[in-house]
């Protein structure tokens, strides 16, 4: 478990920190052309409720969940512009929520609230986005960007966990029980380190 405020966000960005240390880093399979799976399990602060939390996101085509006076925002990052979803769901202050947003290529988008189906947005006519070279697939936990010295250091977000499963398993797993000169120790021994940003 970790507290996170706007000022000190985390950032799975593996090549940022250690690009020798994968050949096959989790953010590069967040991809529109193939099938990933991420839950979050956190609770989010009265403090600062009227600004936008971002509980997480994949940049720079974003996509992710986000929360403002408590109402849930969902990013689809697809090719030609990212489209916001602002839903008819309100989450709690202190409440411990679980979500999953889950990919199907070319297909769907389905985002669970607690294990139960939330919303689904189709992708047939429209995929998520598939980022190339010189680009590459960042993702933001408590932010949706990485300058963030104006921003305030109360604790928004508090985070248990979370995971990244793609078609062959785990590849990606933090609960911040084991933490290395700001680093989470990746659960899964992939080296998928998410850092903290200062």
């Amino acid at each position: 478990m970790i507290n996170i405020s706007r000022r000190n966000p985390w950032a799975l960005w593996p090549n940022s920190i250690c690009p020798a240390f994968l050949s096959n880093p989790a953010v590069d399979r967040l991809q529109g052309d193939q099938y990933w799976k991420i839950d979050v399990d956190f609770s989010y602060t009265e403090h600062n409720i009227s600004r936008q939390k971002d509980i997480f996101c994949i940049v720079p085509k974003y996509t992710g969940l986000s929360v403002h006076d408590k109402r849930v925002f969902i990013g689809v990052g697809h090719e030609d512009k990212d489209d916001w979803h602002g839903t008819n769901t309100f989450i709690q202050p202190n409440t411990r929520e679980k979500w999953t947003f889950e990919h199907f290529p070319k297909d769907k988008l389905r985002v669970f609230r607690n294990g139960e189906l939330e919303f689904e947005y189709t992708l047939v006519m429209r995929p998520l986005a598939v980022v190339s070279t010189p680009q590459e697939p960042i993702v933001f936990i408590g932010t949706d960007r990485h300058i963030v010295n104006d921003q305030s250091e109360t604790h928004d977000i508090t985070f248990y966990e979370f995971k990244i499963t793609v078609s062959e398993g785990v590849i990606c797993h933090h609960d911040w029980s084991e933490l290395i000169h700001g680093k989470s120790v990746d659960k899964t021994g992939n080296c998928n380190f998410l850092y903290e940003m200062a």
